[in-house]
C-alpha cells in the first residue's frame, strides 16, 4: 500500500493513493488529517477543528472541496478524514483536471476552535452496558428520494436515527449510498455538552451473508455535529449488483450496533 505524508505544523495530512483497504477504500484515493506529534501533550488533551480536503483543478483552476467537518480530536481519536475520497475512475478523467503531467494537488483547511475554558464533566461508561443492535428494513427502494429515516431507537438514554442517501450525499451523488447515524437529541444540546458514541454500520448480504458490508466508527455528537458516517458508504454499481444480495425485491436491510461510551456535561 502506497503511503505519502505530508507535515502541516503540528498536524500532518495522509494520502493512500490505491486506498486505505483497512477500511475497505479500495479503487479510491483516501486523504486523513492526523494529529503529528501527540508526546508532549498533556494528559486529558483534546482539540477541535473544522476541516475540508481539497483537490485542485489544474485545468479550470478551481478547487473541488469535501465539505467541512467539525471534529473532535483527542488521544483516542487522532485521525480523521475520507477513506473513499475520490474514485480513481473520477481522478484520473482528463477532463477534471486532477491529474495533469502525472502531478496532481491535494490540500487541507484547518480551522481551530479555540477553548473556551469552561469546567466539564467528563463520563465515560462500560460500553457493552448500553450495546444495542438495531435493524432498518427498507422496502421499495427505487421509489425513494432524496433522504430516507428510520425510526427513533434509544441507547443509553438517548435517541437516535439512521439516516440513508439513496443516490449519495454531496459530492457523493450518484456515484455511492451514504448513510449515517444521527443523535436526534443533539439539537438541543447545550454547547458544552457532547456524547462519545462507538458504532457499525452494515448493508446485509440478503442472499448469503457473505458481502454483508460493515464499517465502525466512534465520534463525539453535539450540537455542532449530530451525525457521523460515510458520504461514500458503498458505490452504487456495487450495492446494485443483483450477485451482492443487497438489494432483494427492491428490498435492503441496514443494521446498526451503537453503544454510547462517554459523556461531557458543562460545569454550572
Amino acid at each position: 500500500m502506497n503511503l505519502t505524508v505530508k507535515c502541516i505544523l503540528d498536524r500532518k495530512m495522509i494520502i493512500y493513493p490505491d486506498g486505505d483497504e483497512s477500511v475497505d477504500g479500495r479503487d479510491h484515493i483516501s486523504v486523513y488529517l492526523a494529529i503529528a506529534e501527540t508526546s508532549s501533550l498533556q494528559a486529558g488533551w483534546e482539540v477541535n477543528a473544522t476541516i475540508s480536503f481539497l483537490i485542485f483543478d489544474q485545468i479550470h483552476d478551481k478547487y473541488f472541496v469535501m465539505r467541512g467537518m467539525t471534529q473532535h480530536f483527542h488521544n483516542i481519536k487522532i485521525e480523521c478524514g475520507f477513506s473513499e475520497c475520490i474514485s480513481h475512475e473520477t481522478f484520473r478523467e482528463p477532463s477534471n483536471g486532477y491529474l495533469i503531467n502525472d502531478k496532481c494537488v491535494f490540500g487541507v483547511d484547518v480551522s481551530v476552535i479555540k477553548n473556551q475554558g469552561f469546567g466539564e464533566r467528563v463520563s465515560l461508561f462500560n460500553e457493552f452496558n448500553s450495546y444495542y443492535k438495531h435493524e432498518w428494513m427498507i422496502s421499495e427502494f427505487s421509489k425513494l428520494e432524496n433522504t430516507v429515516r428510520s425510526e427513533e431507537f434509544t441507547v443509553g438514554d438517548y435517541k437516535w436515527k439512521l439516516c440513508l442517501y439513496p443516490t449519495g450525499d454531496g459530492s457523493q451523488n450518484g456515484q455511492s449510498i451514504s448513510i449515517f447515524l444521527e443523535s436526534v437529541d443533539a439539537k438541543g444540546f447545550d454547547f458544552r455538552k457532547r456524547v462519545l458514541a462507538i458504532f457499525c454500520i452494515t448493508v446485509k448480504d440478503q442472499i448469503s451473508g457473505a458481502h454483508s458490508k460493515s464499517i465502525d466508527y466512534l465520534d463525539w455528537f453535539s450540537a455542532a455535529v449530530d451525525n457521523w458516517g460515510w458520504s461514500a458508504f458503498m458505490p452504487l454499481h456495487v450495492f446494485n449488483n443483483s450477485n451482492k444480495g443487497y438489494l432483494v425485491e427492491d428490498c435492503c436491510i441496514v443494521e446498526a450496533h451503537v453503544s454510547v461510551i462517554g459523556e461531557v456535561n458543562g460545569l454550572a
